[in-house]
């Protein structure tokens, strides 16, 4: 069951002490995120000429989001301050340096892959760092809910700015200055973020926490059940996504490929905000085979619709369970994992989404070519319908240490 709570449930959470600073500067490292892959992508392409290059520059940079989990790890052990402060530095300095190499119009293709390989080995895992911050501020309250809410909207949203960002920046500059700027925002924003109360505490606390080279969260009980719903959502997720831009793309649109994936963050960012003022009874295992049930139900759909206009407002309303599903993923990770590991059971649900990402492209690109654009969407919807079954048939395990949720 869940009610509607009170108006000022995210000024309650901002209000608390150090969040709206802590918080407004993880935001500012974290928006580097969202500037970085046209900057990156546009920088590389001026300089060396070639988009293939500039591809696989992103491309290195993205496949080193698989030491994400191994990163948190670290701050765990560590704190962030000893730990997110050199990461934001080493990845900063090589976005600069290659920022400087555009601008010197000399640099081999080889440079480029390097700095690309170094900048993805320093980023810090911001997201993660703060939701365990979160964690610590509210004390595990009941506003710890809230709190993940308006973190996943205004993750969601830096999605949708910093490509605007980078238009405006190139308007008036060119993509290296926009380099620099993607630079300067990851590392002001981690040092803001890390010299904070909070992040002190933090450090405190995990400071004697044994570091191993071992499964850490995944061996809990039911852990690993929340992070192979999450991966399989992602392919099916995904293999929508891709199946829209084949769409648009051969209906002589392919603008309106962004369009609608716009439209689906807009929706995401609603349902996250609404979900987060609302008070919730339902276990967490419920409210996520429920939440993946409507994606499947909305992708199934999809299949037979043909209209772009009717297919982004489709997508839209299905988009309003995205940002839920993982506040409610956030919130069993949290509930599963041991106390010394949370930042880790965090990264392991963003691990586990951008996996699941890049194999649904690959699968639905596949299916595109060799069947159809409505049977990418439709084997999209069967795997998502089946994530929803298996989540409910597994509940038990998922809810073996938490079996409600908490109020809100």
């Amino acid at each position: 069951m869940s009610s509607t709570s009170d108006a000022g449930s995210y000024r309650a959470v901002l209000a608390l002490p150090y969040a709206a600073p802590t918080f407004g500067a993880a935001l500012v490292g974290r928006l580097s995120y969202g500037l970085l892959p046209l900057s990156v992508l546009f920088t590389v392409q001026q300089s060396t000429g070639s988009f293939a290059t500039a591809g696989g520059v992103v491309a290195v940079f993205g496949l080193t989001s698989i030491l994400l989990p191994l990163k948190s790890r670290l701050v765990d052990r560590h704190g962030q301050a000893s730990v997110l402060a050199p990461l934001a530095l080493l990845c900063a300095g090589a976005l600069a340096a290659m920022a400087f190499l555009a601008w010197s119009a000399s640099a081999p293709a080889p440079a480029y892959l390097a700095l690309g390989i170094v900048a993805g080995l320093g980023a810090p895992p911001l997201g993660p760092a703060m939701r365990s911050t979160w964690r610590t501020i509210t004390n595990s309250s009941s506003l710890r809910q809230r709190a993940y809410s308006l973190d996943s909207v205004c993750e969601e949203s830096l999605y949708l700015i910093g490509p605007l960002l980078f238009g405006v920046i190139l308007s008036v500059a060119s993509p290296p200055a926009a380099l620099l700027a993607a630079a300067s925002l990851m590392l002001l924003g981690t040092l803001g973020m890390v010299w904070m109360p909070p992040a002190r505490q933090i450090r405190s606390a995990g400071s004697t926490a044994p570091l191993r080279f071992d499964l850490g969260p995944l061996a809990a009980p039911g852990f690993w059940l929340v992070v192979a719903a999450i991966l399989a959502t992602a392919v099916g997720l995904n293999m929508a996504f891709t199946s829209i831009a084949a769409r648009a793309q051969r209906q002589g649109h392919a603008a309106a490929a962004g369009y609608i994936e716009a439209a689906i963050a807009l929706g995401s960012v609603a349902g996250g905000l609404l979900w987060g003022r609302r008070r919730h009874t339902r276990t967490h295992s419920t409210q996520l085979a429920g939440l993946v049930g409507v994606l499947a139900i909305g992708i199934a759909i999809c299949a037979a619709v043909t209209s772009l206009t009717a297919l982004g407002t489709l997508m839209a309303v299905m988009g309003l369970a995205i940002a839920p599903l993982f506040v409610v993923s956030y919130l069993a990770a949290d509930d599963l994992a041991p106390e010394h590991q949370q930042t880790e059971a965090s990264t392991w649900v963003n691990t586990a989404n951008n996996i699941g990402n890049a194999a649904g492209a690959s699968v639905a690109g596949l299916l595109i070519d060799r069947a159809s654009i409505s049977v990418g969407f439709a084997v999209g919807g069967v795997i998502l319908g089946l994530t929803s079954a298996l989540i409910w048939l597994t509940h038990r395990s998922i809810e073996a240490k938490s079996c409600t949720c908490e109020a809100v």
